[in-house]
């Protein structure tokens, strides 16, 4: 090797020196958008555990929901049966066709498409009522 001059040995402890002082800087500076990286990924995991536990409730809620108006189904299905049972045994013959007889020996609500076809509902088989038409 050769011989270093002082001058030489100064410019490598200069850039050392300058070298270290520029890591430094690099590291402070991206040190912060490390954190701000870090809680960003954190607030995003909580973010994605609130959205999961919000779901799950929705779930909870519409099948607790479903169940509810399946059981107010069945309610109403034995309510019309008693009173068809009811009007059957109390009422005149000829006041005997308010309730059909059909559904109250079922245990099928009105609702099955077996039980009513594919007629439209009533109150649009004969075409629209034209309460929603603009006046002329």
């Amino acid at each position: 090797m050769q011989n270093l001059t002082p001058e030489m040995w100064r410019m490598i402890a200069l850039g050392f020196v300058a070298g270290v002082i520029l890591t430094y800087l690099i590291l402070r500076l991206t040190k912060g958008s490390v954190k701000k990286q870090a809680q960003t990924e954190n607030e995003l995991q909580q973010t994605k555990a609130e959205l999961a536990q919000q779901k799950e409730r929705l779930e909870k809620h519409f099948a607790e929901t479903a169940d509810l108006f399946k059981l107010l189904a069945q309610d109403y299905q034995k309510l019309y049966r008693h009173l068809a049972k009811s009007s059957d045994e109390l009422l005149p013959d000829t006041q005997k066709a308010l309730f059909l007889q059909n559904f109250i020996n079922s245990d099928k609500s009105t609702a099955d498409p077996e039980i009513n076809g594919n007629e439209p509902p009533r109150d649009y088989k004969e075409g629209s009522s034209g309460l929603l038409k603009a006046e002329r």
